[in-house]
C-alpha cells in the first residue's frame, strides 16, 4: 500500500449520513430510486416503480409518482431524513458536447422547481451502464449494449470500457433486421465482438433476447453472438452508484475507492509497516483531493481522482563528495542518476541585473607591492599570515556572493474549478441598506434626455394616375320611366366597371310606326372605377347596368371612353415608419448610456438593462401613404435607468456563493462575469432581475510557505517538491545565475524568490 493510502486511512473521518434520490429518464418511461453512502459505500436503499409519460405536460405527474413509489419504501429518521437532491440519469439525445440540450434543460428545471428539488449533477445512462458493469466485472466490458423502447432501439459499440459510435433505429417487427441496420451505421475497422447486453425495465427482454439469438447475422461476427439480459433494475441502480459515487465526494462525504476496502486488521499492519517511510519523506504532504462538482459536465466523463493527490517521494537532499558521486544519508556511497531539470525556462520573465564593477571588492594597487616587499623579508609567519587573510576574505567574498546573488523565478500554473450560480435580486429605490435575506439592494434613478434625427429611403410603392371618362347613353325597353342614381355600376368587356357620375331619368319605350316600339333612353357622364389604360374604351360598346336585366335596360358609348392613365410610385409605409422608430430610438438609447454613465460616481454602476425611453416629440417628414423617395424623423426621448453601489453587489454575492465554494479554493471579484436579464419592473419602480454568475474559483496557495520549502534545494528535489503541491498541475522555473550543475540550487535567501500564479 502507498503511503498517501495510509495518511488517508488514518485521517478518514465518519462519513455524513445523507439520502438521495436518483432519476432514470427513458423515450417513454421514468423511474426514480434513493440511495446513500453507508459505511464509505453508494447503496440502493429504495426503488420506485416505472412511469410512464407521452408528452411534456405528463413529464412532472411521472416523475412525482416514481419519486413518491420510492419514498413510501423508505422510512425517514431523524439520521436519514427524506432527501430533496437528486442527480438525473439522461438519454444520449439529451446532452451534446456535454451540456444539458437547453429545451431539455428547461424541462430539468421545471421539474426541481416543482418538486422543490436540488439538482446535483447528471450522468448518461448508457454510460453509467458500462461503468458499473466494469465495477461488477472487474474488467472494462467490450459489448454491443441495446437499451430497447417500444418505438426505438439505441445501439451502442462499446470497447474497452469506452462508447466508440452510437445510433438509433426507428424499431419494426423484425428486431434483429433493425439491430443490424443499426450495426450497418457504426464505424469499425474490426469485427463486432460477440457479446449483446440488452437493458430496460419496461420491455419485454426475453422474446427480444429470442428474437436475437434466432436472427440470421449478416457477416458482423466471427461467430454467433451471446445475448445478455440485464436486470430490470440496472439502469436506475448503475445511474444511483456510478454517478452517485462522485457526487457524494462532491458533496463532502467521504467514499471508499475498491482499494480501500479492507479490513481494518490489514490496514493497521500496513500503517505500522510504513511508519519508518513516512518518516523518511519527510517533506511530503498528504492533502486531501477535492471534488469540485461543475453545472453541465457528465461526472461519469470527468476523470477521476483519488482522496490524495500522487505523493513522489522526495530524495533526502545528498551531500557534495565528489564531481560524479552522491551520498545518501540513508544508503551509503551511491551514484545518484541526474535528474533533467523540468522547469521550462522563461524568456519573458525578467529577474534584476547585478554590476559586478559595483560590487564592494578591496581594491588592490600593484605598482605599490615593490615599495613594500622589503619590508616581508625574513617575516615569513607575517607573509603567510597575510595571504591567509587575503584568502579568507576572497573566499568570504565568494560565499557571499554563492548566498546573495542567486534568483529565482517560479511560475505555478492551476487549473480553476468553474462555478456557476443563478439567483434573482431586486433593485429598490425606497431601500435604504442592503437586505441579503430578500437578495434586495438599494437603488437609485438616473434620467437624460436625448434627442436626434435620422433619413432613410422609402419602401412602400404605390399605384397613381387618371380614370377613363365619357359619355353613356342607357336604353329603356320597359313601359315605364326608370331613374338611376348617381354611382350606380355599369359593366363593360372584360370586367371593366364604370359609375354614374350624375342621377339620370330614362324614358319609357314609346310606339313606332308600323307598330314598332322605340325604348326610351338618357345619357349619363361615367368614369372607369379604376384607374390606368385598361378603362379607355371604344366607341359603341356594349355595358350593362349593375342588378338589371340586358333585356330591360342596356348601355351604349356613342364616342370611346378615354383619358385612363397610371404609374407607380414611392410612398411612406407603415413598415417604414416604424423601423425608422425602432432605428433612431436605439441610436438615442447608445447615446442616454453614455450621458447616464459620465453622471456616475465611480463606486456607482448603471444597470442598462433597466433602460427605458418616453417620447417627448416625434416628428416625421411625411405621413403614411403620401409620396416620397426619403422619410426623415426627429425625435426626443426621455430615458431612465437604475444605478446600484457595485460594493453592496459584490458583498451580496460573496455571500450568496461562500458555501458553495469547494475546499481548497477561493472566490476572486476579478476573475468572475455576472448577465444580468430583466424580469419585471414594477410601478413603485422596483426592478427584478436574473443575475448569472459565472466564477473562476482558483485553488488557495500559501506563496510564503512554498518559497520557504525551495530555499536551497537542487533542481530536481525543488522540482519534485513543486509536482507534488495539491492543485498546482504544471509549473514554470528560472533560477540565475546558471551554476554547474552540483552547485545550481534554488536561492537559500527566500526573498530571492519570487512567485506568481497563473491560469492553464
Amino acid at each position: 500500500m502507498e503511503v498517501k493510502d495510509l495518511i488517508s486511512k488514518i485521517g478518514k473521518k465518519e462519513a455524513k449520513k445523507e439520502h438521495f434520490f436518483a432519476l432514470v429518464i427513458a423515450a417513454k418511461k421514468i423511474r426514480g430510486a434513493i440511495w446513500t453512502v453507508d459505511q464509505g459505500k453508494t447503496k440502493v436503499v429504495a426503488t420506485g416503480e416505472p412511469e410512464a409519460w407521452t408528452e411534456e405536460k405528463d413529464f412532472i405527474d411521472a416523475v412525482d409518482a416514481t419519486l413518491s413509489s420510492a419514498t413510501e419504501s423508505f422510512t425517514p429518521t431523524e439520521e436519514a431524513k427524506e432527501p430533496n437532491k437528486i442527480i438525473f440519469g439522461l438519454p444520449e439525445d439529451w446532452v451534446e458536447e456535454e451540456k444539458i440540450v437547453v429545451g431539455k434543460l428547461k424541462i430539468l428545471k421545471e421539474i426541481s422547481q416543482k418538486l422543490d428539488l436540488k439538482p446535483v449533477g447528471f450522468v448518461v445512462i448508457t454510460e453509467a451502464i458500462i461503468h458499473q458493469l466494469k465495477a461488477s466485472e472487474g474488467v472494462p466490458p467490450t459489448a454491443i449494449l441495446l437499451g430497447l423502447e417500444e418505438e426505438e432501439v439505441g445501439v451502442a459499440l462499446v470497447n474497452l470500457g469506452k462508447i466508440g459510435d452510437s445510433t438509433i433505429v426507428k424499431r419494426s417487427q423484425d428486431l434483429g433486421a433493425d439491430v443490424a441496420e443499426g450495426l450497418s451505421r457504426l464505424e469499425t475497422k474490426k469485427s463486432f465482438p460477440a457479446r449483446i447486453i440488452l437493458y430496460n425495465s419496461s420491455q419485454n427482454l426475453e422474446k427480444a433476447k429470442e428474437e436475437l439469438l434466432a436472427y440470421s447475422w449478416p457477416s458482423f461476427f466471427l461467430h454467433l453472438p451471446k445475448v445478455e439480459i440485464l436486470p430490470a433494475d440496472f439502469d436506475i441502480r448503475a445511474v444511483a452508484l456510478s454517478g452517485g459515487r462522485e457526487v457524494a465526494k462532491a458533496a463532502g462525504i467521504e467514499v471508499l475507492e475498491p482499494d480501500a476496502e479492507k479490513d481494518q486488521e490489514t490496514a493497521e499492519e500496513e500503517v505500522s509497516a510504513s511508519t519508518e517511510k513516512v518518516k523518511e519523506v519527510g517533506e511530503e504532504k498528504a492533502e486531501e483531493a477535492d471534488f469540485g462538482f461543475i453545472k453541465d459536465k457528465d461526472i461519469i466523463e470527468e476523470k477521476p481522482r483519488s482522496e490524495l493527490p500522487e505523493q513522489k517521494t522526495l530524495p533526502a537532499e545528498p551531500e557534495i563528495v565528489g564531481p560524479e558521486t552522491l551520498v545518501s544519508p540513508k544508503e551509503g556511497k551511491e551514484k545518484i542518476p541526474t535528474v533533467p531539470f523540468l522547469g521550462k525556462r522563461l524568456p519573458a520573465l525578467k529577474l534584476p541585473t547585478i554590476d559586478l564593477a559595483k560590487f564592494p571588492f578591496p581594491k588592490i594597487d600593484f605598482s605599490k607591492l615593490a615599495t613594500i616587499l622589503p619590508f616581508f623579508k625574513g617575516r615569513t609567519s607575517l607573509v603567510i599570515g597575510l595571504v591567509l587573510g587575503i584568502l579568507f576574505i576572497l573566499g568570504g567574498i565568494v560565499l557571499g556572493a554563492y548566498w546573495y546573488l542567486p534568483q529565482a523565478q517560479v511560475a505555478l500554473l492551476v487549473e480553476p474549478k468553474i462555478l456557476e450560480k443563478e439567483f434573482e435580486i431586486k433593485l429598490d429605490p425606497e431601500l435604504a441598506t442592503p437586505d441579503p435575506v430578500a437578495l434586495a439592494l438599494p437603488a437609485d434613478s438616473i434620467e437624460a434626455e436625448v434627442e436626434g434625427e435620422k433619413t432613410i429611403g422609402t419602401t412602400g410603392t404605390k399605384l397613381i394616375g387618371d380614370p377613363a371618362k365619357g359619355e353613356v347613353t342607357i336604353f329603356n325597353r320597359t313601359e315605364s320611366a326608370k331613374e338611376f342614381a348617381a354611382g350606380i355600376i355599369i359593366s363593360g368587356p372584360g370586367g371593366l366597371e364604370f359609375s354614374l357620375d350624375d342621377e339620370v331619368t330614362v324614358a319609357s319605350e314609346s310606339a313606332g310606326p308600323d307598330y314598332t316600339k322605340i325604348p326610351g333612353k338618357g345619357t349619363v357622364s361615367v368614369t372607369a372605377v379604376e384607374i390606368g389604360t385598361e378603362g379607355n374604351l371604344a366607341a359603341e360598346s356594349e355595358l350593362t347596368l349593375a342588378d338589371y336585366s340586358s333585356s330591360d335596360y342596356i348601355a351604349r358609348n356613342g364616342s370611346a371612353l378615354a383619358g385612363g392613365t397610371s404609374r407607380e410610385v414611392n410612398v411612406v409605409s407603415e413598415e417604414d415608419q416604424e423601423g425608422l422608430l425602432s432605428s433612431l430610438t436605439e441610436e438615442l438609447r447608445q447615446t442616454a448610456v453614455s450621458q447616464l454613465s459620465q453622471k456616475l460616481s465611480p463606486d456607482t454602476k448603471l444597470l442598462e438593462e433597466s433602460l427605458t425611453d418616453e417620447v417627448v416629440k416625434k416628428d416625421y417628414s411625411h405621413q403614411e401613404g403620401e409620396e416620397s423617395d426619403k422619410l426623415s424623423l426627429a425625435l426626443k426621448s426621455k430615458f431612465s435607468a437604475l444605478t446600484y453601489k457595485e460594493e453592496d453587489f459584490k458583498s451580496l454575492v460573496e455571500d450568496q456563493i461562500r458555501e458553495t465554494v469547494p475546499s481548497g479554493f477561493e472566490f476572486k471579484r476579478e476573475e468572475s462575469e455576472i448577465d444580468f436579464d430583466l424580469i419585471d419592473v414594477k410601478e413603485d419602480g422596483e426592478a427584478r432581475f436574473k443575475a448569472i454568475l459565472k466564477a473562476n474559483l482558483l485553488p488557495k496557495l500559501d506563496l510564503e510557505e512554498i518559497r520557504k520549502n525551495l530555499a536551497g534545494k537542487y533542481p530536481e528535489l525543488g522540482e519534485l517538491y513543486l509536482d507534488n503541491l495539491p492543485n498546482v498541475v504544471g509549473f514554470e522555473a528560472k533560477i540565475t545565475p546558471h551554476l554547474p550543475r552540483r552547485l545550481e540550487t534554488f536561492p537559500r535567501l527566500v526573498k530571492n524568490i519570487q512567485m506568481e500564479v497563473r491560469l492553464k
